[in-house]
């Protein structure tokens, strides 16, 4: 009996001794198991992540896609309103110079112009809804800002687009025709009168001496300007090698002389001293380079330009600016005069002085024909500008001109109407336009 319960202890205490190894076995096989299975885990959920990441990049490209072609399609429509809106101002502007109109009703309707510019604060449709954000709801907010139901004289085509716009578009119009065209130094007709009137832009006293202090006296910048665009290779300043401006060395910028036309505003920093940001800043907002092939000089609006550049332009170099000239031209202005006439502009403008009314006679114009438009177009937070430069067509009397022209040179026999009627599908619509682009682009 003893025996028996001493075996049987010895079992019992050797059962004792091998449960804590298999509870430690079953303990590891458990713990492998969790790990395995939080890493499977963890290894679905990063795919997951990724899958979604994707998604919402998929669904935000798309989202962003669908926007940018929004903002374009803004922006385009945009363009056209604001084409519409300068060819209303055309129309408006050049009303007394329709011919077929009798004499004392063509007198009265001359008067209409300054009437609209007087009623809208002397200033242009255009400018008036310059940085105005216009979307589908916005032409009688438009109504309401210029007392003009502009939508009564729209195109159905371009109002229905109007009232689809989805976003808005804010347009920007800026008259070039406002400002001195610098590509005059590649029409050789100007080049001498073009470089006088340019000094004088420079020659204010103010201007003089800030020039003087960077560096660049007022006929030195304007002898690099023009040496850059003309065609010889003389430097307009002292006489010598128009390149040595250019290389190493303090004030000089390098490259050469492209004795061509400016192809852009900022081909100016280019030019030894418009290298300079306070220079180009200053002056730029004065010049354009449009038309880039001028075939006449006399492209400033007198009735758009700014007073400073005016008042420089008829004012000779080291004079101050007569205030009684500044006072005239703000005044005649605010009350919506319009110079339409070269007797208008004497009036204006008298001098004695020969260059100034070298300037006047040359230079100073009363029509408008090229037009900057920045249109910004926005949709969600995606904006797309576009930019065009449009130039007027011939006018309806310029039109009668020419076919006089070509009916007097058609041969005998020829029939000058058969010929008018064979001419491309396209052309009645060109005729149309009062405006053709002469340069486009997203921005």
């Amino acid at each position: 009996m003893k025996m028996k319960s001493f075996f049987r202890l010895r079992k019992f205490r050797a059962g004792i001794q091998e449960k804590p190894a298999d509870v430690r076995n079953r303990k590891n096989e458990r713990g492998m198991a969790l790990i395995f299975v939080l890493s499977l885990v963890g290894v679905i959920i990063a795919v997951m992540g990724e899958v979604f990441f994707q998604a919402q990049i998929t669904v935000r490209s798309s989202i962003g896609e669908q926007d940018r072609m929004k903002a374009e399609g803004a922006a385009l429509t945009g363009a056209q309103f604001a084409l519409f809106l300068i060819a209303l101002e055309t129309q408006v502007n050049d009303i007394g110079d329709n011919k077929d109109i009798p004499e004392p009703f063509a007198s009265q309707l001359s008067a209409v112009p300054a009437l609209v510019k007087s009623q809208l604060g002397g200033k242009s449709l255009s400018e008036l809804l310059n940085g105005f954000p216009i979307g589908a709801q916005g032409l009688d907010e438009i109504k309401d800002l210029s007392k003009i139901n502009i939508s009564a004289s729209m195109d159905e085509g371009l109002l229905n687009a109007l009232k689809a716009v989805q976003g808005y578009f804010v347009i920007n119009v800026a008259n070039e025709s406002s400002k001195m065209n610098l590509n005059l130094f590649s029409y050789q007709p100007a080049l001498d009168v073009a470089f006088e009137a340019l000094l004088r832009v420079f020659s204010t006293p103010r201007e003089s001496m800030w020039l003087e202090q960077k560096g660049y006296p007022p006929k030195r910048l304007a002898a690099n300007i023009r040496d850059y665009i003309d065609r010889d290779k003389i430097d307009s300043g002292d006489s010598g090698d128009e390149a040595s401006q250019y290389g190493d060395g303090p004030g000089r910028v390098p490259g050469r002389p492209k004795n061509a036309a400016l192809e852009s505003l900022e081909e100016l920093r280019k030019i030894p001293g418009f290298h300079d940001d306070e220079i180009f800043n200053v002056f730029s907002p004065y010049f354009t380079i449009w038309p880039l092939a001028p075939k006449d000089s006399k492209l400033l609006d007198s009735n758009f330009a700014k007073i400073e550049l005016l008042s420089a332009l008829v004012t000779p170099p080291g004079r101050e600016i007569e205030d009684t000239i500044v006072d005239r031209l703000e005044d005649k202005r605010a009350e919506g005069f319009s110079i339409s006439k070269p007797q208008d502009l004497d009036d204006l403008i008298s001098s004695s002085d020969r260059m100034t009314k070298e300037i006047r006679s040359r230079f100073l114009g009363w029509k408008t024909n090229l037009y900057r438009i920045n249109v910004r177009g926005v949709s969600g937070k995606v904006e797309r500008t576009y930019q065009l430069i449009v130039e007027k067509s011939k006018g309806t009397a310029d039109k009668r001109k020419d076919e006089k022209k070509d009916d007097k040179a058609a041969p005998a026999g020829t029939d000058g109407g058969a010929a008018a009627a064979a001419a491309p599908v396209s052309a009645p619509d060109s005729q149309k336009a009062p405006f053709r682009i002469v340069y486009q682009r997203f921005l």
